[in-house]
């Protein structure tokens, strides 16, 4: 069983995926740092573009099924929508989200300007509300899509505290365990 916490850069994912308790039986792993470690990568590029999609989502799904095969449920943070090296946002389908053997989809959102701070402090990258307002809708759009596909449950928290994120975690796990 893995649960995938979703949403854009900057919503709180990694952050709220870090803070929960050990009790979950979910190890947290960040997509990114998988990919990484699997193709043996160095450093992203700062502006959070993605080169290889294709390669990438290859290499994710070898590194979930490596940790699966040992035992090992995930509590896997990622995206649905990229920014390509062009700019432009990229979905990926339903099949990438297929191989990650996942039994359940939790999107994180947040206020455009709260995630504009975060980004900027985080990333030193200055983004409009305007652009991440797309963004957050492209990434619903394309969860709920994967999610219908799929037939898996998709829990949508806005700002969630800690305690609201590891009792929609808990409840998840409880019920698709």
């Amino acid at each position: 069983m893995n649960i995938f916490v979703a949403g854009i850069h900057g919503v709180g994912k990694t952050y709220l995926a870090k803070r929960l308790p050990p009790a979950s039986g979910l190890m947290h792993k960040s997509a990114s740092v998988l990919i990484k470690e699997e193709r043996a990568l160095p450093e992203w590029n700062t502006d959070k573009r993605v080169a290889d999609v294709d390669g990438n989502q290859v290499a994710l799904a070898k590194a979930v099924a490596r940790y699966n095969a040992e035992g090992t449920a995930l509590l896997l943070d990622g995206h649905f929508v990229l920014v390509g090296q062009n700019g432009l946002f990229v979905p990926l389908g339903a099949d990438v989200f297929k191989a990650l053997n996942l039994s359940a989809i939790v999107l994180i959102e947040a206020p455009p300007d709260v995630v504009a701070g975060r980004v900027t402090q985080r990333d030193e990258l200055h983004r409009d509300s305007a652009w991440l307002t797309d963004f957050m809708a492209k990434e619903r759009t394309q969860a709920e899509l994967v999610c219908a596909e799929l037939n898996l449950p998709l829990t949508v928290l806005n700002s969630p505290s800690d305690a609201d994120f590891a009792f929609a975690i808990a409840s998840l796990a409880r019920d698709r365990g």
